[in-house]
C-alpha cells in the first residue's frame, strides 16, 4: 500500500482560549495532525433483517400467509358452491330421465 502523508485538519475553536498562552499550545488547540489510512477492504452495510415474532415469521411473511389463507377460504367457498350446483343439476337430470321413462312407458 502506498504511504500517505500526514494531513493537517483544522479544529474549530470553542472560544475559550482568549487568554494569552504560548504559541505551541495555541497551535495544538487549533491544528491537529491525522494520518489518513485507507481501509484495506471496504465494509458494506448489511441489510437489516426483519424482526421475527413468537411464531418465527416476519411481519411480511405473516401478511403473505394471511393473504394465502384468504385465497384458500375463497376457493373452498367456490368449490362448495360448485358442488351444490352440481348436485342440483344432477337431481334435475334424474328428474328429467324419470319423466322421459314415464313418457316412454306410457306410450
Amino acid at each position: 500500500m502506498p504511504e500517505t502523508k500526514p494531513k493537517m485538519h483544522c479544529r474549530p475553536s470553542n472560544g475559550l482560549d482568549q487568554t494569552v498562552e504560548s504559541d505551541t499550545r495555541l497551535a495544538a488547540n487549533l491544528v491537529t495532525q491525522r494520518n489518513l489510512q485507507l481501509h484495506p477492504r471496504p465494509q458494506h452495510l448489511r441489510p437489516q433483517r426483519a424482526r421475527r415474532d413468537a411464531t418465527g415469521f416476519t411481519s411480511n411473511q405473516e401478511v403473505r400467509l394471511k393473504a394465502g389463507d384468504m385465497r384458500m377460504a375463497r376457493l373452498k367457498i367456490s368449490l362448495s358452491q360448485l358442488r351444490t350446483a352440481m348436485e342440483e343439476s344432477g337431481k334435475q337430470l334424474k328428474d328429467l330421465c324419470q319423466q322421459v321413462r314415464l313418457n316412454v312407458d306410457a306410450e
